[in-house]
């Protein structure tokens, strides 16, 4: 779960909670470490690198957004009710999440957009 502008992933090798910054990857190589078992883990492979940063530009960009997106809504219809969800509502309080590949390792990171606004 994100905290901040933390992301975390399970450890592959001990399931323990693995957190990184999306936005200091591109300023340190130094590999993330896993706090529990020490595993590191770096971001080398140029498909995920490249994903990383095009996720970390998105939630700048959402931020950066947050006039026009704070008018959007969701339609949600269930038989005969039709629900609005207002699009803020939905990046704030429900968990996302970000299917990537570590090696050959399927990962999913999780996170909400909102409390990225601790960096800016």
């Amino acid at each position: 779960m994100q905290k901040g502008h933390l992301l975390e992933f399970n450890c592959i090798s001990c399931q323990e909670p693995v957190s990184f910054s999306v936005f200091h990857l591109s300023q340190s190589e130094c590999p993330v470490n896993c706090k529990n078992c020490n595993k590191k883990y770096a971001f080398t492979d140029e498909t995920l690198k490249r994903q990383l940063k095009k996720f970390a530009a998105l939630c700048l960009q959402i931020i950066d957004s947050e006039e026009i997106l704070g008018q959007a809504a969701i339609g949600i219809d269930v038989h005969e009710h039709h629900v609005k969800i207002p699009y803020k509502l939905l990046l704030t309080r429900l968990n996302s999440s970000l299917e990537l590949k570590i090696g050959n390792q399927p990962v999913t990171i999780i996170f909400r957009i909102e409390p990225l606004k601790d960096i800016l």
